[in-house]
């Protein structure tokens, strides 16, 4: 019977922080072909735990958002090779990651395809930063730079995932301030839909569930380096756009306040609606793609399509405009 985490110290309970870059915006049309995490035990520094490539075992697409090729994930581990060494890192933590409800979606399809059916208690970096009193949700360069921590925007995951374990040490010092001792302290501060989450138990070992350590990586990095800034150049107009939409179309659903978010942003990079076009064209035509690939359209399938078009239509365009 699950007991949840609602009775659990926050700074005594371990935190793992997963990334994913993935194929395109939509868990199940789109899929993972990187994985990190970064762990943060108790009084202890992030660490890098995990790292790696994933085969995706379809063309990859989005190249030039994460710079990742047909050729980069050729002889990278599937993920259900990985789900084993992933449920090893992650057992017995709390998950979290900067926008949760786009990784969250990922993993659960994917650990659901690796025959593990379970959601974890998970909670969202981005979120926590007004219900901290630190200032509105944002992208993770804008939140590393305003608290001090060096980042340069990269699309590599690894890297997302160790500035977001950093993120997360600045932030166990406002969460005592303000006296939250408990993740159940959290719930009624505000209303997420993470929180949800908190009724359920962490992952179990990986032999729980049949499944073996991966002894075969991948990484973009290594792990030598890994904490290293990243080298990658300022990031283009093309790549925070997606950035803006990974963000909004996490949970297919637009509020007013990210729709002047995002309509900000777009004018702030200049865009041509031809490079608006083509970002939504892309983020539809992958999940056209996948939900038409089994020669079957169900119910469930055409409302994800339906909401997925509504929110590309009220950001500037949608096929069919």
């Amino acid at each position: 019977m699950a007991t949840g985490i609602e009775d659990r110290r926050i700074d005594e309970t371990p935190v793992s922080i997963i990334d994913f870059e993935t194929t395109g915006l939509v868990a199940g049309a789109d899929r993972v072909i990187e994985v990190s995490v970064v762990r943060v035990d108790p009084h202890e520094p992030p660490r890098l735990v995990l790292d790696t490539l994933v085969n995706p075992r379809r063309p990859v697409t989005a190249t030039e958002i994460h710079g990742i090729t047909d050729a980069d994930v050729r002889h990278a581990p599937i993920f259900e090779d990985v789900a084993g060494e992933l449920l090893r890192v992650v057992s017995g933590c709390v998950l979290a990651a900067y926008n949760v409800y786009f990784d969250i979606r990922f993993l659960n399809f994917e650990m659901a395809n690796a025959g593990v059916d379970h959601e974890p208690p998970h909670f969202c970096l981005m979120y926590m930063r007004p219900l901290l009193g630190l200032g509105k949700k944002c992208r993770l360069h804008d939140a590393c730079e305003q608290h001090g921590i060096k980042y340069t925007t990269s699309h590599v995951a690894a890297y997302d995932a160790l500035a977001s374990g950093q993120l997360f040490q600045f932030y166990l010092e406002s969460l005592r301030t303000l006296e939250f001792r408990t993740y159940g302290d959290l719930i009624g501060s505000r209303s997420y839909k993470f929180f949800d989450s908190f009724r359920n138990d962490p992952f179990l070992p990986p032999s729980t569930y049949g499944l073996n350590r991966c002894c075969r990586f991948a990484s973009r990095v290594g792990r030598e380096t890994a904490a290293a800034v990243s080298p990658t150049p300022q990031i283009d107009p093309v790549r925070r756009y997606w950035e803006a939409l990974k963000v909004v179309l996490a949970d297919l659903t637009i509020s007013e306040e990210e729709l002047q978010s995002i309509v900000t942003e777009r004018h702030r990079l200049n865009l041509s609606k031809e490079q608006i076009r083509v970002m939504h064209a892309k983020a539809f035509g992958s999940a056209i793609a996948h939900f038409s690939e089994d020669q079957w359209l169900d119910d469930s399938e055409v409302m994800k399509l339906r909401r997925l078009h509504d929110c590309l239509a009220v950001l500037g365009w949608a096929p069919g405009q």
